[in-house]
């Protein structure tokens, strides 16, 4: 999916407005600032997205970690990037999230925590110990195209259909 250049304009324009109106007077703004600089530029400070553009963040990927796989396949996103056509919240995404290769391992877990614990936590599970910098490594260790990831998304929401949660 080719995104236009007033798209993602306007994107960065609203993620540069919603740091200024929320990232400024977060309690955790050192973890806050990961999610911001990085992420909400394109699935938006408050981490709902863009329908058919971003994908949201919020109310959605919280499911995926009552799965050991929905952590890895958290962690493979950021890590590695995905590519694929999918749908979620009623939209379909067919386009490319890249890697953050710049991101260290206590970044990305970070970045993961922040979107679980503030805009997922009602979806979590109840024993829902945050990412570590160490899980991260761990995954980051195997190397995986985008397209092996999109995979690994497949494979974690049919899991998650077998296991009762929505997609």
């Amino acid at each position: 999916m080719i995104v236009s250049e007033k798209a993602v304009r306007l994107s960065a324009i609203v993620a540069v407005i919603g740091m200024l109106v929320i990232g400024l007077g977060s309690a955790n703004a050192a973890t806050d600032a990961v999610f911001v600089s990085n992420c909400a530029v394109c699935h938006q400070p408050n981490a709902h997205g863009v329908p058919g553009v971003y994908p949201p963040l919020a109310d959605q990927v919280g499911k995926y970690v009552h799965l050991k796989e929905g952590r890895a396949y958290l962690i493979k996103v950021l890590s590695f990037g995905m590519t694929g056509k999918f749908e979620s919240h009623g939209s379909t995404y067919d386009g490319y999230m890249p890697s953050w290769p710049q991101l260290s391992d206590k970044q990305i877990a970070e970045a993961l925590n922040e979107v679980l614990t503030n805009f997922n936590a009602k979806l979590l599970p109840k024993n829902f110990t945050p990412i570590t910098a160490d899980q991260v490594a761990k995954y980051r260790a195997k190397r995986l195209s985008p397209g092996q990831v999109f995979k690994t998304r497949q494979e974690l929401m049919e899991a998650l259909g077998k296991a009762g949660a929505a997609k």
